[in-house]
């Protein structure tokens, strides 16, 4: 045993490890830490992953920094700000949907009728697919949530469970409509991942 101190904690010495790695791809030390300590939340399996596999290293640290750049970009961001500028053009059901996406992409939609409007069209396809709709419209959270998470299974495997977690916050109606809309579901995955990277 040491003497003089106590034994560092498995994460502490994962997280020096890792540091050290991030640090290396040309980071700057602030960035390397905030990108060590999203890694970090990982766990401890999937932070040794990391640490033993160098593309896997590159593809979570550049999922962290855009992560930490759309965090920034959204500081500047008031949700309700956007819901009232959204309010007057959008139905509340489409409004919902797009407010689900990141700060940047609303930003872009307020800026253009066109693109605004392509995007209204699209969450409209989405809750207007009756057919796909109807076939899980009476189901409950438990159903709808083993579904989700073989859906999530596809894109997050490791993270899948937590993931699946998060989204099963949302009401039933919502989770239909996530089950019949791939790309909207994608989106939601995605924004769940991110922000489990930021926990």
């Amino acid at each position: 045993m040491q003497k003089g101190g106590a034994i560092p904690e498995r994460k502490d010495v994962l997280g020096d490890h890792l540091y050290s790695l991030v640090v290396s791809l040309n980071i700057t030390a602030d960035e390397a830490a905030q990108v060590t300590g999203m890694l970090l939340e990982m766990g401890n399996n999937e932070v040794l992953r990391i640490l033993q596999d160098k593309k896997l290293l590159q593809v979570q640290v550049k999922a962290a920094q855009g992560a930490l750049k759309r965090r920034s970009d959204c500081k500047s961001f008031d949700n309700e700000e956007l819901a009232e500028k959204l309010y007057q053009r959008v139905e509340d059901q489409e409004q919902g949907m797009l407010l689900e996406l990141d700060c940047d992409v609303i930003e872009k939609l307020l800026l253009s009728n066109k693109d605004l409007d392509v995007a209204i069209s699209k969450a409209k396809a989405c809750l207007d697919n009756d057919e796909n709709r109807s076939q899980v419209t009476d189901r409950g959270k438990d159903e709808i949530g083993e579904e989700l998470f073989d859906k999530v299974t596809e894109i997050y495997p490791d993270l899948a469970a937590r993931i699946t977690g998060m989204l099963l916050e949302m009401n039933v109606e919502s989770l239909n409509v996530l089950l019949t809309c791939p790309k909207l579901l994608k989106e939601k995955v995605d924004m769940a991942y991110k922000a489990l990277l930021l926990s």
